[in-house]
């Protein structure tokens, strides 16, 4: 299975187009957002139209008007499980850990884990995270930025693969355990990914959206 995956969107009307483009130009089974799409509905009406399988959750940054559109979208599976071909299923959890900015999709590292440990993920789970597990990606001026509740989850759980974003600074790929992790890049610095599941196998390939280079 292919997947388009991006995040930290953030309304850039640009970067959107440049995602169309990829998506009709190639072949995805799907398309997938990690989150901070977009605090207006507009957009995000328009985003969710722009693929025919396509899949999100909200990060941090989206505001309660854009949360509540969401949580009445199908394309949404904060707190939801998907089962896709091969076996696989999806499963989402937007928001993150508190952060220096005061956004409306912040939690407490408690109500994360708690949330998250209902969550009916297996070995077999593509996870939709918008916050990187702490110590991995997070890296910023003022320290680490992840979630140890994140951490937590994916060490108990064992997930196939952990897509995430949140940090711009950061991209990458990294074994943690038994899961992939992919530190999936800002599409507002028109970058993106590519992922592909074989027989369990994961590989990743980062792109700049204006050009397809891998990067």
């Amino acid at each position: 299975m292919r997947f388009l995956v991006f995040s930290d969107l953030h309304q850039e009307d640009e970067a959107l187009e440049r995602l169309r483009e990829l998506s009709k130009g190639e072949e995805f089974d799907y398309v997938l957002s990690c989150g901070d799409n977009s605090q207006s509905v507009s957009f995000l009406e328009e985003l969710i139209d722009s693929f025919p399988r396509f899949f999100l959750i909200p990060g941090n940054w989206e505001g309660e008007s854009a949360n509540s559109f969401l949580s009445r979208s199908r394309n949404c599976i904060n707190e939801k499980r998907v089962e896709l071909e091969d076996g696989l299923n999806l499963v989402g959890f937007g928001y993150s850990n508190y952060t220096s900015f005061g956004t409306y999709g912040e939690l407490s590292e408690n109500e994360i884990y708690e949330r998250l440990k209902r969550l009916n993920i297996d070995n077999n789970t593509i996870l939709l995270l918008h916050c990187p597990p702490r110590g991995y990606f997070d890296s910023t001026r003022a320290g680490h930025a992840g979630s140890p509740s994140v951490l937590k989850i994916i060490w108990e759980k064992k997930p196939l693969v952990a897509l995430f974003g949140h940090i711009h600074e950061n991209k990458g790929t990294e074994k943690l355990g038994a899961t992939m992790l992919v530190k999936v890049p800002p599409a507002n610095h028109l970058e993106a990914c590519i992922v592909d599941i074989k027989n369990k196998n994961v590989a990743v390939k980062f792109i700049h959206l204006t050009s397809r280079v891998i990067l």
